[in-house]
């Protein structure tokens, strides 16, 4: 039996975003202001042997699935830290 989770990712829309200096693990500091919205993305996750990564909806073509995605990123990141 395969478990599907599937989360609702709320979108919110930037209004002001400063970058703040570069920390010593290489990211910056941030601060932002933002407006929260009433839109959202559908994230799914499904166990498997491999990690895949898919898009859909109008702009699906326009996603990148490659290690640019953040989104890959992240499950790769999470995938090494769980996966012996």
């Amino acid at each position: 039996m395969t478990s599907t989770v599937t989360v609702r990712v709320p979108a919110k829309v930037n209004v002001q975003l400063a970058v703040g200096g570069r920390r010593a693990d290489g990211f910056h500091d941030l601060a932002n202001v933002f407006l929260a919205v009433s839109l959202f993305d559908s994230v799914s996750a499904t166990p498997a042997d491999a990690l895949r990564l898919t898009a859909s909806g109008p702009d699906a073509g326009e996603i990148p699935l490659d290690g640019t995605n953040l989104a890959a990123r992240a499950a790769n990141a999470l995938a090494a830290r769980l996966v012996p």
